[in-house]
């Protein structure tokens, strides 16, 4: 009987301590130009500077679908926070639409960036699939 109630407690410890980290999957830590990739509501963070940026929202995604024939190529905006030395500033990134990434500057960092997936014909994509790929350099 002792040994299952070690086990039980065992396992609930286990439990508690996997589930805790999860939390900490939000946050990447990266180097300065490298490409990484966030979900949104999650972080990165560049090794060496002073920079932390938070994948915030999709606000709108018009990018002409897949094989489809459009006038205009439409355009997807997405929100970002970046923490510059403690002070936070909110960012539209847009990438027109049939481009494999656009670029776009803060301070004097160039972000390269592109937003995944890219739409189809009649599937709309939910919130939680939308990934940021993202290089920062100097």
């Amino acid at each position: 009987m002792a040994r299952l109630w070690y086990l039980i407690i065992f396992a609930t410890v286990v439990f508690i301590s996997l589930t805790g980290c999860t939390n900490n999957h939000g946050v990447v830590t990266v180097e300065l130009g490298e490409v990484f990739t966030i979900g949104i509501g999650n972080s990165a963070r560049i090794v060496g500077e002073d920079i932390e940026l938070t994948f915030n929202e999709v606000i709108g995604d018009s990018r002409c679908p897949q094989n489809v024939i459009c006038v205009w190529e439409g355009v997807a905006s997405s929100k970002i926070t970046i923490i510059h030395r403690s002070v936070g500033y909110l960012i539209v990134l847009n990438q027109p639409g049939l481009t494999e990434h656009a670029e776009d500057t803060f301070i004097d960092y160039t972000l390269t960036y592109s937003l995944n997936p890219y739409p189809r014909e009649g599937e709309e994509i939910p919130p939680n699939e939308y990934r940021l790929t993202l290089t920062i350099t100097k």
